[in-house]
């Protein structure tokens, strides 16, 4: 596929509560070029149900410079570099900046396909961005990237056995710059109710993570759901919970033990929450439900 685009983007603001002298309705008009480009390839492979793709991709975006200081920020941020956003045309998330640019992302994607099922079995993906010019457009009270190129980002997501997927996701730089952000998950999921989960995180000059989650069924009726996060940095638990659910056929009920740290300056902060739920009606008490959803990967609240 080839697809050549231009797009004008138009931007006017109407505010109030401005500072003496300030303008009340800014505006902003950029025209947008690009070019995005791919192919599809697939073969079968030997001796197996099986087939393979690999999936070239190039995109390139041209956006000139426009003054837009006199512009407020909102929700306007800087996002971490990704496969998503290596072929996005605008280097910010938010539409109170778009910057000027004249780049080249490239990228190619391999995928390992069961023809029997259509589950995909393998996917790895490997890209960077080329900056053919000075940026200038920033945010305030930011520095400005004057690097030639974006950090590599790689992508691997594989099914080990049946049950068990392993997700691994990788950004480095050039040089001696070595690795800027690292993720890796392993998971066990036999059943929509049964899944156990196991990662650990790093970002360079940040943090160094290690973190455990399961909701596994221990009777008929009752669940036994937890996670521990652990600061390997820091030699510190983050976050830690454990809790029991129990449901039968008109109600349910959800009981969660928490520690986590809960302020920058590293204080910790215990609670007990119970949940009681009435089927289709409502349910009562604290909201152990999102914890839960958010804590444990591919957790899934049964209890209705």
């Amino acid at each position: 596929f080839i697809t050549p685009t231009v797009a004008m983007d138009h931007t006017r603001y109407e505010l109030k509560n401005t500072l003496p002298g300030s303008q009340t309705d800014p505006a902003r008009t950029i025209p947008i070029a690009s070019l995005d480009a791919g192919l599809f390839l697939e073969r079968n492979m030997k001796n197996s149900n099986r087939i393979q793709t690999i999936e070239p991709r190039l995109l390139y975006v041209h956006i000139p410079q426009r003054n837009q200081d006199n512009l407020p920020i909102f929700d306007t941020i800087t996002p971490d570099i990704n496969l998503v956003q290596l072929f996005r045309k605008n280097r910010y998330l938010g539409i109170d900046r778009i910057g000027d640019t004249d780049h080249i992302s490239v990228g190619i994607t391999t995928r390992i396909l069961d023809l029997s099922t259509g589950h995909e079995l393998m996917s790895a993906t490997i890209g960077q961005t080329r900056y053919l010019s000075d940026r200038t457009v920033n945010l305030p009270n930011r520095t400005m990237a004057s690097n030639e190129t974006s950090d590599y980002i790689a992508q691997l997501r594989i099914q080990l056995f049946k049950n068990v997927n392993f997700n691994f996701g990788h950004q480095w730089g050039a040089g001696i710059e070595g690795t800027t952000k690292s993720e890796a998950r392993l998971q066990y999921r036999p059943a929509n109710n049964k899944v156990l989960n196991l990662s650990y995180r790093f970002r360079r000059d940040s943090l160094e993570q290690g973190d455990l989650s399961w909701s596994w069924p221990i009777t008929n009726r009752w669940n036994f759901v937890g996670r521990y996060n652990f600061s390997l940095r820091d030699q510190e638990v983050l976050e830690q919970f454990f809790g029991l659910e129990y449901e039968s056929c008109c109600w349910g009920l959800r009981i969660v033990s928490r520690r986590h740290i809960s302020t920058r300056d590293g204080i910790h902060d215990s609670s007990f929450g119970l949940q009681l739920v009435l089927k289709g009606m409502t349910s009562v008490g604290t909201a152990a439900d999102k914890l839960l959803e958010r804590g444990i990967l591919g957790y899934s609240a049964d209890i209705r």
